[in-house]
């Protein structure tokens, strides 16, 4: 028998240290990651029923989870599919229910090798004299914006319009690397993130075509991928919860 706690914390964690392989596509290579543990998991599952809050919540914590368990910090958020879907048939099986029926993961993961990955890491977009330099970000720069989401969402009156509201500018935000107008430069990791929003707020509407579109990009790699015989995969909370699967 083994009375001492800490020591079979300390046996726990090196059965936490079992690492796996992902194919990252970006990459074009297969990196090593830890598997999930329960606390991810709970932590994972724990923002269902919390709104958009709860929305954005499981997104940073999922990014967390991410680049906790591979190391890696320079990961974009186009990476954050082959991880999510690994981690979760590694941990709690390769099938899943969902409303269409069950899928069978591994379908998903031949997505990712099969689909052909062209992403642009970034690009420019110009209107008149006001340059845009757009670039997808990572994981972390994401959970920034997050993280400040969450804490102005928290300080409002629960109006979904809103905060919906909200969430839209973050998302512009997020891939905006750099504005330029004549000889003014600002360069958004600068600048606090309420700055940040004030000026896509200015931008001319113009311009949102060329953003959307840019930003398109990353959001139809991803349906494709997710899509799995007709039917579309969800990426929430309970993708991970492992009593919705029974």
């Amino acid at each position: 028998m083994i009375s001492d706690v800490s020591k079979f914390i300390s046996k726990l964690d090196k059965l936490n240290n079992t690492k796996f392989e992902v194919f990252v596509p970006s990459l074009n290579k297969k990196v090593e990651t830890k598997a999930l543990n329960l606390k991810q998991q709970k932590d994972l599952i724990a923002p269902a029923l919390d709104g958009i809050r709860g929305t954005l919540n499981f997104s940073k914590t999922l990014n967390n989870v991410i680049i906790d368990n591979s190391g890696l910090n320079d990961l974009k958020i186009y990476d954050r599919l082959p991880f999510t879907i690994q981690l979760r048939k590694e941990a709690l099986g390769n099938k899943i229910q969902t409303n269409d029926g069950e899928v069978e993961l591994h379908k998903i993961l031949n997505n990712i090798k099969e689909n052909s990955f062209n992403i642009a890491p970034e690009q420019t977009v110009r209107h008149e004299n006001l340059t845009i330099h757009l670039k997808v970000p990572t994981l972390q720069q994401e959970n920034i914006l997050l993280t400040n989401c969450i804490q102005t969402i928290s300080t409002l009156d629960d109006d979904l319009t809103e905060h919906v509201g909200i969430l839209y500018l973050v998302e512009i935000v997020k891939y905006i690397d750099s504005l330029k107008i004549d000889d003014e430069v600002v360069d958004m990791s600068e600048i606090k993130i309420e700055e940040r929003i004030k000026l896509v707020e200015r931008l001319p509407l113009a311009i949102y075509r060329d953003i959307s579109e840019f930003i398109a990009t990353v959001n139809k790699y991803e349906n494709d991928i997710l899509t799995v015989g007709g039917v579309l995969i969800t990426i929430d909370s309970l993708f991970f919860d492992s009593s919705s699967d029974e």
